[in-house]
């Protein structure tokens, strides 16, 4: 007879391993703990390519003809553009739903709000002033070698893709410390434990990658010069890459050694952080391993962090906003009102970039063809185009839509901060 997760829950606590929910079980399995399996089937779709096609960034898997209208399918649609259109850019959808359309948000954090469209600035103002200075320097005594006039663009694509990287992180990190929440796993030492192994774990398969001999082989990527020799013919990436490789194997088999040293003293282990990790960490160091799927880095890390940031968003809006009964939240009652209007509203801001008058007015002011400026944009939020390869107003118009990126990130790390808002940890099911 099948057991149910209530009951396997139970004997699993018996055998001195807990596992707290979130939400509850199937929830949590779903979209919190397994919404990582997105990243491994995406994950598993590039390694299939990379075996049985020629090119596997530009040959198609296979082709659906529909009609006169061949469809191929390459891993750019398979993996970036269904990563960017039906979960990605609806989660960006839901930071601004959650914050722009809360009256409360505007009266705790107003100042935040408005700050956060400044993000739009950011890149474009990055890419173009070198070749501003370029131009109006030499009247003041100014001049820049037009091979640095690209830095702009090389800095803030680097910063960028960091930046987006470390915002998944935290996301990570954020739901590794609710399960320890939940489960009152709070004593100092484990705590400083945690707080080592995840962060190494975490951080460590990037400077692998970045100190890497097949860096330089991947597409988009801007040499960083790690792999040129400095001293003695011996360079930094020589140095750093076989530190980083055994000091990511030597965390993981202590933090193991830990886990085991609790279980035999009679401790119950946390098996909800566990089970997060153990789906989470080997897709890291996985995504960071080869070229090719390092170029796909983005998509990769990211669709398991779309996944739990719509559930919990959504889990947020529903405890908060459906009870009450003030005017003032008709706004956000309505825009989360049931999941299917929720979803609605993220398709309908992400196809808003595609298509729209507002589109239309760029083609014809910029004089773009924003089709396929889009496509690069999303591209290279992924990872899979490289910046170099476009034109200055390509760039430049893609660092202003990659805005609406950063300006999620950083109001992000404004609106969970769950110790300091305990109306957030109540509405989040974890006070």
């Amino acid at each position: 007879m099948a057991l149910s997760m209530s009951t396997l829950s139970a004997r699993l606590q018996s055998e001195r391993i807990a596992f707290p929910w979130i939400l509850d079980p199937k929830k949590d399995l779903l979209y919190y703990i397994g919404s990582a399996l997105a990243g491994w089937l995406y994950l598993a779709l590039i390694a299939y390519a990379i075996y049985t096609l020629n090119n596997p960034l530009t040959d198609p898997l296979g082709v659906i003809r529909l009609g006169g209208i061949h469809i191929p399918l390459t891993l750019e649609l398979l993996v970036v553009l269904s990563w960017a259109f039906i979960l990605d850019a609806p989660h960006v959808w839901a930071t601004l739903g959650r914050t722009l359309f809360d009256p409360d948000e505007w009266r705790i954090r107003r100042r935040e709000i408005l700050f956060s469209f400044v993000w739009f600035l950011v890149g474009p103002v990055t890419i173009l002033m070198p070749y501003f200075i370029g131009a109006y320097g030499p009247y003041v005594g100014v001049n820049i070698p037009p091979h640095l006039l690209p830095m702009g663009a090389i800095l803030f694509f680097v910063f960028f893709r960091l930046w987006a990287y470390y915002h998944v992180v935290r996301q990570h990190w954020g739901f590794f410390t609710l399960y320890k929440r939940k489960a009152k796993d709070s004593d100092p030492q484990k705590d400083k434990i945690d707080k080592w192994f995840f962060n190494l774990s975490m951080y460590l398969p990037l400077v692998m990658f970045m100190t890497s001999d097949y860096y330089a082989q991947t597409p988009g990527f801007p040499d960083l010069g790690l792999r040129k020799p400095i001293l003695a013919g011996v360079s930094i990436g020589e140095i750093v890459y076989p530190i980083a490789w055994s000091g990511f194997f030597v965390v993981i088999l202590y933090y193991i050694y830990v886990q085991y040293r609790l279980w035999k003293q009679g401790e119950v282990l946390n098996g909800s952080k566990l089970l997060y990790m153990s789906l989470l960490l080997p897709l890291h160091f996985l995504a960071f391993s080869h070229p090719i799927v390092a170029v796909f880095i983005v998509p990769l890390v990211t669709v398991g962090h779309n996944i739990q940031y719509h559930c919990i968003i959504y889990q947020y809006a529903k405890n908060k906003y459906h009870p009450k009964k003030e005017p003032q939240y008709r706004w956000a009652k309505f825009l989360f009102k049931n999941f299917a209007i929720y979803a609605f509203w993220g398709l309908v801001f992400t196809f808003a970039f595609y298509r729209g008058p507002w589109i239309e007015f760029l083609k014809d002011f910029l004089g773009l063809q924003l089709d396929q400026v889009l496509l690069n944009s999303i591209g290279m939020m992924a990872g899979i185009k490289d910046p170099s390869k476009l034109g200055l107003g390509e760039q430049a118009f893609a660092a202003f839509i990659i805005g609406f990126a950063m300006q999620h990130y950083y109001l992000d790390s404004k609106i969970w901060r769950i110790r300091k808002d305990q109306q957030v940890a109540r509405h989040l099911n974890v006070a």
